[in-house]
């Protein structure tokens, strides 16, 4: 039994259209694919960037002294422009310090506090924590950073008064 020429162009054509279907198929699938990476990626730099200007928000905070004697202070939304631009890209809020620990420091470690030490006066080594949390103004994306870190008090400093 022989097909005519004419029932052959019909599965040839019935063939090439369900190609172009899967082709099409493949193409859609990896627009898609890049598409959901570019969002990771841009969500994971946002993620980044917050992190890292929470991070800079504690440095900023734990170089005044003021911020943790006599009282422990906070600073709640401050505006932080990261791309110069005059406008916020982040808002940051830095929690009062929380002391861990004090403790009076024997030996003394500079010229002041070994001279405290021989009139009975102490220097206090401490222990904080300090957390940040900064939230980007255009994509929400918010990170909390926590650090500790030790400072050093004269021994005019009230571990009470502190909170330790």
């Amino acid at each position: 039994m022989r097909h005519s020429r004419n029932e052959q162009r019909g599965v040839a054509l019935v063939i090439g259209m369900i190609m172009l279907v899967l082709l099409t198929l493949l193409v859609i699938s990896a627009v898609n694919s890049g598409s959901i990476n570019l969002r990771i990626t841009s969500n994971m730099q946002a993620q980044d960037e917050a992190r890292a200007v929470a991070q800079q928000a504690i440095e900023k905070f734990v170089g005044n002294y003021a911020n943790f004697y006599p009282t422990p202070a906070s600073y709640p939304n401050v505006d932080y422009d990261i791309n110069n631009d005059s406008a916020p890209d982040f808002k940051v809020s830095v929690a009062a310090p929380v002391c861990k620990g004090a403790a009076h420091q024997i030996p003394g470690r500079s010229i002041d506090c070994e001279n405290g030490v021989k009139s009975g006066l102490y220097c206090w080594d401490t222990l904080w924590e300090v957390t940040a949390t900064a939230s980007d103004t255009k994509t929400g994306v918010s990170q909390k950073v926590t650090q500790g870190f030790a400072l050093t008090f004269s021994p005019v400093f009230i571990p009470s008064s502190a909170g330790c």
